[in-house]
């Protein structure tokens, strides 16, 4: 899911809406997030995918018990061996471990509601058995590797599914959201084309390449920004872009910063974030509308200095 910072409402400097996200945030559970920056300050190899995801959905339900959670992964990864005992190739392990997980527990993706914030929360998803291709496929990698298998993640554009590595018979391309159907190599790579435009090798190659713990949370919190600001709920989305600054910096979403601020009523961080943003990026193709909003929150600011 994709969001342009500087498209976004252009009127927005001098107002804001009712006290429904400003409520919110007064129920933000602080524990979440000091725990999710002390996990997003590890290694990439020590990051636990499943507590940061569960840190994330603690933070923005305002309540959970991400131990619970762990344990009810932990309890399936046990069901699961046992259906994949005694199964020799990567083909029939994959197979039975599909059948427990979407025909046996009937995980599926949420075709009919994409865009519930819901669909991004871990805990929501092991309830409710629905969420989006990322969390699915979360899901599937965290009881893949308690089972020890060889699973990593698959970063397609517009698309997250989950590699199941296989010297002898060949990769295999799971996908979650469309309860583990079997992608062939092909239609991964038209995926990327569809994206990119062109078959380009070496572009090819990266994106097939596994991504860190760190790249797959900061794409699971970017969703729940573009599903938050579809919402109009822009403390929300906020909240989600300090927690990818938390895991990495990036200029774009520096920008998307100082424009949600600016949206809330927060001015002089507002206008701190724009400003860096262009000091940042000089050559980016939005610099200019940046800097004419950057401008408009400097004079708004001007009167209370």
């Amino acid at each position: 899911m994709g969001w342009k910072g500087s498209s976004f409402i252009t009127s927005m400097w001098y107002h804001q809406d009712g006290p429904g996200d400003s409520a919110w945030h007064c129920l933000m559970t602080l524990p979440a997030r000091r725990r999710f920056r002390a996990i997003a300050r590890l290694p990439d190899d020590q990051i636990n995918l499943a507590e940061a995801a569960l840190c994330i959905a603690w933070e923005d339900q305002g309540d959970g018990n991400p131990l619970a959670s762990l344990r009810i992964i932990d309890a399936m990864a046990v069901a699961a061996q046992e259906r994949i005992t005694g199964k020799q190739s990567g083909r029939a392990i994959v197979a039975a471990l599909n059948e427990y997980l979407f025909e046996e527990l009937g995980f599926r993706g949420n075709h009919w509601n994409y865009s519930d914030p819901a669909n991004s929360f871990l805990d929501q998803v092991i309830a409710r058995r629905v969420g989006l291709p990322i969390l699915l496929s979360v899901l599937y990698l965290e009881i893949g590797w308690r089972l020890r298998l060889p699973v990593v993640g698959l970063a397609l554009p517009g698309h997250f599914l989950v590699r199941y590595l296989d010297s002898q018979e060949g990769d295999l391309y799971i996908d979650p959201f469309n309860r583990g159907r079997l992608w062939s190599y092909a239609e991964c790579e038209r995926q990327i084309v569809s994206f990119t435009g062109a078959v380009n090798p070496a572009l090819v190659r990266q994106i097939m390449a596994p991504p860190s713990p760190r790249s797959i949370l900061i794409r699971m919190l970017r969703n729940l920004k573009s599903a938050y600001i579809q919402r109009e709920q822009f403390e929300r989305a906020l909240a989600a872009v300090d927690r990818i600054l938390l895991l990495a910096f990036d200029a774009g979403e520096l920008r998307d910063r100082g424009l949600l601020r600016a949206r809330i009523g927060q001015w002089s961080g507002a206008l701190a974030d724009l400003e860096r943003y262009a000091h940042l990026a000089p050559q980016a193709g939005d610099l200019a509308t940046i800097r004419h909003q950057a401008q408009a929150l400097a004079d708004a600011v001007a009167p209370y200095n």
